[in-house]
């Protein structure tokens, strides 16, 4: 809404979006949920009725081809729905942080993205937490006690302001989605050496700072990009887009998103 974004594709991946520009104005928004009314000749009649999801702008009524409409699964309320392009995303976050059994993990950020980060890690992790107290550990930031009380009981180990000291010194994965750099900093700099930096942020086009000195030289860690339009070159043997939004309904029923 600041306009901090530069002249490209609305989105390359979603049917219907490509040929629009991140120009203003602009029919934005990338998540519809309603009941199918009226069908074109050549689409199956018993579609009709049905609760389905497109990846459409924000509007009472659509148009959209049929293969783009999802029908969403049994079980699933719209209100959890509405949901799906954030479970997606979060999921993809996980997937390209790659944790592994006994890793300890920081979020920076628990908006929306961040805590359903978190949600879905506990999933993953959540067993061995709180045996010795040193393994698999999901450690949250934000600057909103209320946000820090959600991610709780969510599955965070910790919950914790910014500039608190957790419990484990370093982290050796650290998941960045607060849109912050100070945020994005302190993701770096609490990642052990040889550790991973996930940045889940959009940060448009401005311009941000940070210190990289000898320190960060020598500490061998990664730092990777997660944007969720497209599967990663590393997985795509194993996943694809069908495959990712299966699960993502899988964790929609499970998780129910709009408690």
């Amino acid at each position: 809404f600041r306009g901090q974004f530069d002249d490209a594709a609305l989105d390359v991946n979603i049917e219907g979006m490509a040929d629009e520009r991140m120009a203003y104005p602009l029919a934005y928004g990338y998540s519809l949920v309603g009941r199918v009314v009226l069908v074109a000749d050549d689409v199956d009649d018993e579609m009709i009725g049905k609760l389905v999801f497109t990846f459409s702008p924000h509007s009472t009524h659509t148009i959209c081809d049929a293969s783009a409409v999802q029908v969403i699964p049994d079980g699933i309320k719209a209100e959890d729905a509405i949901f799906m392009p954030s479970v997606e995303t979060a999921l993809s976050i996980v997937h390209d942080a790659h944790v592994r059994i006994g890793e300890n993990v920081a979020v920076y950020g628990q908006g929306l993205i961040g805590l359903l980060v978190t949600a879905i890690l506990n999933q993953q992790m959540g067993p061995l937490d709180g045996v010795s107290g040193k393994f698999g550990t999901i450690t949250v930031f934000d600057t909103i006690p209320d946000r820090l009380a959600l991610a709780s009981t969510l599955g965070a180990s910790q919950a914790l302001l910014p500039g608190s000291t957790p419990k484990a010194d370093l982290f050796d994965v650290s998941i960045e989605v607060s849109g912050n750099f100070r945020a994005l900093q302190a993701s770096i700099d609490f990642t052990r050496n040889g550790g991973r930096v996930i940045i889940g942020s959009w940060y448009g086009n401005s311009d941000v700072q940070l210190k990289l000195g000898i320190d960060f030289h020598r500490s061998h860690k990664t730092i990777k990009t997660s944007q969720v339009s497209e599967i990663p070159a590393e997985l795509t043997t194993l996943w694809d887009k069908d495959r990712r939004f299966g699960l993502a309904w899988d964790l929609i029923k499970m998780l129910q998103p709009s408690r």
